[in-house]
């Protein structure tokens, strides 16, 4: 598979990853923090708001699928969120806020955190399909 067609696809999976993890919480919060034994938000509005940034932003990964010569920069704000994501949630893991199986999902941010930073190093490059 030619570089520029492995990209496309994984920044359309990655927004397709923010898509289904914020439309699930958004609408799942309030059996899923039971199941992994959290208790429901106090004041939801601003977890929701946290969804809503995610869900943008795969609307970002979706844009950068679309044309992998712009929107470097939602590329790098994309590794800045993932990343906060993963230690975020292992943090809260460790100290016993959440499950930790709820890493998991830090886990596979971390992975597109990975792939996006090296995608951003082959652009620097000039890109494999320049």
């Amino acid at each position: 598979m030619p570089k520029q067609d492995y990209y496309q696809k994984m920044f359309l999976i990655g927004a397709v990853w923010n898509w289904v993890a914020t439309v699930t919480f958004f609408f799942g919060y309030k059996m899923l923090f039971p199941l992994f034994g959290m208790a429901l938000p106090l004041y939801p509005v601003f977890f929701l708001m946290f969804l809503g940034v995610c869900f943008l932003l795969g609307v970002g990964y979706y844009w950068v699928s679309r044309d992998l010569n712009k929107n470097h920069d939602i590329v790098r704000l994309g590794i800045a969120g993932k990343l906060l994501v993963f230690l975020f949630l292992l943090w809260a893991a460790a100290v016993g806020q959440i499950h930790f199986i709820m890493v998991g999902a830090g886990l596979v941010d971390l992975v597109f955190a990975i792939l996006y930073i090296e995608f951003l190093a082959t652009v620097k490059k000039g890109g494999a399909w320049q």
